[in-house]
């Protein structure tokens, strides 16, 4: 009865034994060959389950020990024979099962530089290889050359130490630092792995930091914070046997630190002249100084552009083209540079550098072509009222806005110029201490055109303002009046109370103009009907005048005796004339002063 059971139970252990010694056995580890050759990367698949075989499970292979998943699968073969491959892996890459070996094979033909890579395989999606590190080199040995040869530096300063790599993939390349001590041997120091990692050696300090430059193709060692106990030749090792030819590193006393005076500090010059800059050294001699020399285009950041070493070896960035040449004059323990033929693409302020953290001031070079910038300004006058918003333009001819910083001065009655701000060509402004925002600078592209704008003014704002561009030439100048609201304010009160007089003036005329006109209605002439004239022709409303001769006896006599029988005073009766000849009374009798006259 227990031997279903047992069998049972035997079969679980079996299982259980079965998968914990399944393992995949990849080789080799390491391999290291040149362009244009063959390679093979096996995995044999090593179980004690005679039935777990190649041809029952699909195999990935992938190129980062940190992307074991789904989405780190580079290349893929199926149990039903379809391959896949990522974008970028073209068919050089092939995929087989070796079944006489049980194996899984990677193929990769006609190996090429940027092939260098970690691969490893894996089944099951837990079950992974231990990864073969293939570095491809290019026909030539790859070469490493270390800057600078010599590099003092001053205690608790940073050290940069450069390794430049030719004829090798940079980013796929693990890197090892070494440095020598005096009257010692060599050590390691750290290792800079291809994908990032970092390993050092026990107790090594933080302040040593690797880095990789692949626009220069270079490993970089930054030592910060230098102590005494850092100074030794430090060297750059890839692939365990290629190695730099070494930094030494000093590290001295901050007393002794160089003094760098760079001259001129701007120098314009037109198209395809030869311009020279010069960097004076104090305190220590250019013949044994290393010199790097480093330039910042407007709107970029500051880049490295070349280094002149003290064996006379300069190498160079490969944006600067031969037309740059440093050298070294000797009498005077300076450094120069020359550019020939400059162009306007050299536009730039260029440092000169020695022990990676001393700087001459910087030489602001500016090359126009053959017809010099020219600055207009408006509007000339410009009155605004306190709390407006004003704008001032400065257009540019033989120029273009876009490229050039432009630095905005201004001059108060009675005081010399004041720097105000400065819009650089990338777009950052920089402004004087304590300055306003309500100043904001801008570039309207479209017309080449600066532009200021000034928001809500003030009268302290009244001066005169002028646009600046490579560093002497200036625009004619905005005088900007500013207008005070209390100063406003009168000239304003009298034209309203003059335009409130207007008006009441001319309602009163209308009214005096409507009065006399009802007047005018209301008083008449009385004619006396004309000889053969019909009562039609008599008007429809007439008057009577009454004088009583007892009341006013001269004013009868007037009327009886004058030609004209004016009379000054009369009661006086209206009537209207009806269809039927009847005639109503249609006022009161009242006295009006009148004037009567007979026809």
């Amino acid at each position: 009865m227990f031997s279903p059971i047992l069998s049972g139970f035997t079969l679980f252990l079996c299982a259980v034994g079965l998968k914990a010694t399944t393992e995949l056995i990849q080789s080799p580890a390491a391999m290291k060959v040149r362009e244009g050759h063959t390679v093979q990367i096996r995995c044999v698949l090593n179980s004690t389950n005679v039935k777990v075989t190649v041809e029952k499970s699909d195999v990935h292979w992938y190129n980062s020990p940190d992307k074991l998943t789904q989405r780190g699968i580079v290349l893929s073969l199926y149990t039903d024979g379809h391959v896949y491959r990522k974008w970028g892996f073209s068919k050089r890459f092939q995929l087989s099962r070796d079944m006489a070996h049980n194996s899984y094979v990677l193929t990769i033909n006609n190996v090429m530089v940027k092939d260098s890579d970690n691969y490893i395989c894996g089944i099951w999606g837990t079950l992974f290889g231990m990864g073969t590190k293939l570095n491809v080199t290019s026909v030539n040995v790859p070469v490493l050359i270390q800057s600078p040869s010599l590099e003092r530096i001053t205690e608790g300063h940073t050290a940069r130490l450069c390794c430049a790599m030719q004829n090798a993939w940079l980013e796929k390349t693990d890197v090892h630092w070494y440095r020598e001590l005096p009257g010692q041997g060599m050590e390691w120091v750290l290792t800079h792995e291809a994908g990032g990692a970092t390993r050092r050696r026990a107790n090594s300090p933080e302040r040593f930091e690797p880095s990789r430059d692949v626009s220069n193709s270079s490993f970089i060692l930054m030592v910060s914070d230098v102590e005494p106990g850092d100074s030794a030749v430090y060297y750059c090792v890839v692939w365990g046997d290629i190695s730099g030819n070494g930094t030494r590193l000093i590290v001295t006393d901050p007393l002794d630190d160089p003094v760098l005076t760079q001259y001129p500090a701007v120098s314009q010059v037109p198209e395809g002249v030869t311009v020279q800059m010069q960097c004076t050294l104090d305190k220590a001699n250019v013949s044994n100084t290393d010199v790097h020399w480093y330039w910042q285009r407007p709107g970029h950041r500051r880049r490295w552009a070349m280094s002149h070493f003290v064996n006379e070896k300069v190498t160079k960035s490969f944006r600067i083209s031969d037309r740059f040449q440093p050298f070294r004059n000797v009498t005077s323990n300076s450094y120069v540079l020359n550019i020939a033929n400059a162009s306007i693409n050299d536009t730039a302020t260029y440092n000169c550098s020695v022990w990676n953290y001393i700087y001459g001031a910087g030489t602001q070079l500016n090359v126009t072509d053959a017809m010099a910038p020219v600055l207009i300004q408006s509007p000339s006058l410009e009155k605004v009222t306190e709390g407006q918003t004003t704008r001032l333009w400065c257009h540019m001819k033989n120029a273009g806005v876009g490229n050039t910083d432009v630095h905005w001065y201004r001059k108060l009655a009675g005081q010399e110029m004041d720097w105000v701000l400065t819009q650089e060509a990338g777009g950052a402004t920089r402004r004087r201490p304590n300055s306003t925002e309500r100043l904001q600078p801008s570039r309207d592209v479209s017309n080449s055109s600066f532009i200021l704008t000034v928001t809500d003014v003030e009268p302290l704002d009244s001066a005169v303002y002028y646009c600046v561009v490579w560093g002497d030439i200036s625009g004619d100048g905005s005088r900007l009046n500013v207008i005070r609201l209390d100063d406003k304010r009168p000239s304003s009160m009298v034209g309203i109370i003059t335009a409130c007089l207007l008006v009441l003036g001319l309602l009163f005329c209308i009214l005096a103009t409507a009065v006399c006109y009802m007047k005018k209605c209301a008083c008449f002439q009385h004619r006396f009907k004309p000889d053969g004239s019909s009562t039609e022709d008599l008007k429809t409303i007439s008057a009577t005048i009454a004088v009583d001769p007892k009341e006013n006896k001269d004013a009868a006599t007037d009327v009886s005796e004058s030609e004209k029988s004016e009379i000054h005073y009369a009661d006086v009766q209206f009537h209207r004339r009806t269809a039927k000849d009847s005639t109503v009374r249609i006022s009161e009798e009242t006295t009006e002063y009148a004037v009567i006259q007979r026809a």
